[in-house]
């Protein structure tokens, strides 16, 4: 069972049930075939933010946008590397993997900094944004719940868990 299936049956067993069971947050992703063509204000391509698909944070996500839909949960990999910090990549040492080739073998990381959460990227080739402004290499930044964080061309959502329990359709 994939992230994003389990997470849509922990979502079925109630939210004290979601909450606990889930990563305390996740990156979410969803695309299509034809998502990623779009043309973004920069020149790049462009995916449809979770938000954007499921519409409102009250509504429930229409039937179709399940497909698409890929939740990265952030946790660590035991033994991985980094104790402090969740990474993100293209190589299967990293904690979250994602297999894109805009995306570099360790291209960033985010960790909790007490109750926020923050983000860096760690020097990538292609770089990493957030809600459209570019990361500096190894400067942290913070992550609210809900802001697009952009991986080379890879557009996610950074969702805590209990706003994913209700993007997911929890009520």
């Amino acid at each position: 069972m994939d992230a994003a299936a389990h997470y849509r049956h922990l979502v079925q067993l109630g939210r004290q049930e979601f909450l606990a069971s889930a990563a305390p947050a996740a990156l979410v992703r969803y695309h299509d075939g034809h998502a990623a063509a779009a043309i973004d204000e920069d020149g790049g391509t462009a995916e449809e933010t979770v938000d954007q698909v499921m519409q409102a944070p009250t509504a429930a996500p229409p039937p179709d946008a399940q497909e698409g839909l890929e939740v990265y949960p952030l946790s660590k990999k035991p033994g991985a590397s980094f104790p402090d910090r969740i990474t993100i990549g293209r190589t299967p040492n990293n904690d979250v993997v994602i297999a894109d080739h805009s995306v570099s073998r360790f291209h960033a990381y985010v960790r909790q900094d007490g109750p926020q959460w923050v983000v860096a990227d760690a020097g990538s080739k292609n770089g990493s944004w957030l809600d459209k402004h570019r990361l500096e290499p190894r400067k942290e930044r913070t992550l609210a719940s809900r802001s697009v964080l952009r991986i080379g061309e890879v557009d996610m959502t950074f969702i805590v868990a209990g706003d994913l329990f209700v993007a997911l359709g929890g009520s």
